[in-house]
């Protein structure tokens, strides 16, 4: 979500600067079968980013004012049938609440979190299989993993975002990564599937990541695995294409962990860094915005196209329907390879591992 992206992910790790393109005209077909990438949020989330925003004012400049309003899954439906999708993933902000820039007692923090985590869940529930609902948790907190065990028996409960930009996670602390490695472990044998978003404030480097892939992915196992953004937190650098070149080389040795990975492109065909207040321009200027995305999109090529899948992070950006007229316009890619990706789903969302979750659900 908007937390923790671009600019502001640079500045402040958990909040973030939502995006500033508005697509015209309605979304022409095909359509994407799914949007892996939204966000509704009840009253708890509303309240509190506004408090947030009393603290940090600045972090909202530029943001969407759909991101201070109640959003309920029948927001996110009406969205979904105007661009003609068929389903659509809610992944909860029930891991703001371990935001450290404004500290809660622990019980304070778990009892929010369980209640947006609800929220979430039983608005996917009565969507009639429109909506699957990804709890929101902080592995670092000391409720994370009794937050994992509960929904990994809650029906309606399809897995778990974690937001590790607004988490605070450091890829260069050894204790950060040992405690999300056990948390990737978990949620394996909790056939509990993980929607990732890696890249926050702290230094994101090759071999930072390539820590990320061999000591904490690889504990996921067959375990699905969504890397939100593309690999990044929206838009393209060259810290970007490194993250996309390294999974890219896992996936190929079929790497522990990799199996069923795939990852998001949400945020990064209609963003421009180079214009963003906050992020490092270094490096930017060495490419227009069409070089970036084309060499973005050849590494999806050498990847595979099968391994993407599209999400628009609504609200931060523009409605589904715009959002995905606008990418096709900005991702250089052939009618033919638009038209894979909208048939793209995550493993997830396949009938065979919903067969899975529907047993650890009837597991005694």
């Amino acid at each position: 979500m908007i937390w923790s992206k671009w600019a502001r992910a640079v500045r402040f790790s958990a909040l973030a600067g939502a995006v500033l393109f508005s697509g015209g005209g309605a979304y022409a077909e095909p359509a994407p079968r799914a949007d892996h990438h939204m966000h509704i949020q009840s009253a708890l989330v509303t309240d509190w980013l506004q408090e947030i925003q009393k603290v940090m004012p600045a972090a909202f400049e530029g943001l969407s004012g759909d991101i201070l309003k109640v959003r309920a899954g029948s927001d996110a439906v009406h969205e979904l049938d105007r661009a003609g999708i068929q389903r659509g993933v809610l992944l909860s902000a029930g891991y703001m609440f371990g935001f450290s820039a404004i500290p809660l007692a622990p019980e304070e923090i778990a009892r929010r979190m369980r209640a947006e985590n609800r929220f979430n869940v039983d608005q996917a529930l009565a969507s009639n299989g429109r909506l699957v609902a990804f709890v929101g948790i902080n592995p670092f907190l000391d409720n994370a993993l009794g937050e994992l065990e509960y929904w990994s028996r809650q029906p309606g409960a399809s897995g778990v975002k974690l937001h590790l930009g607004n988490s605070g996670f450091d890829l260069g602390n050894p204790d950060q990564v040992k405690m999300l490695a056990a948390f990737f472990g978990s949620a394996r044998k909790a056939r509990m599937p993980l929607v990732v978003h890696l890249r926050g404030a702290a230094p994101f480097t090759n071999a930072n990541l390539t820590t990320f892939i061999d000591t904490v992915l690889s504990e996921a196992g067959d375990l699905p695995v969504q890397i939100a953004h593309g690999g990044s937190f929206g838009g393209i650098d060259a810290a970007t294409l490194e993250a996309l070149r390294l999974y890219g080389d896992a996936m190929e040795r079929k790497a522990p962990g990799t199996a069923n990975l795939v990852l998001d492109i949400s945020a990064v065909a209609q963003v421009d860094l180079s214009k963003l207040p906050g992020v490092p321009k270094e490096g930017l200027e060495t490419r227009t915005p069409d070089e970036w995305r084309a060499a973005y999109v050849a590494q999806m090529r050498k990847i595979g196209m099968d391994r993407f899948v599209l999400a628009s992070d609504w609200p931060a950006l523009t409605p589904p329907a715009e959002y995905f007229a606008a990418e096709r316009k900005a991702l250089p890619v052939t009618d033919e390879e638009w038209a894979a990706l909208c048939e793209n789903v995550a493993p997830y969302l396949r009938t065979t591992w919903a067969a899975q979750r529907e047993a650890v659900l009837l597991r005694p």
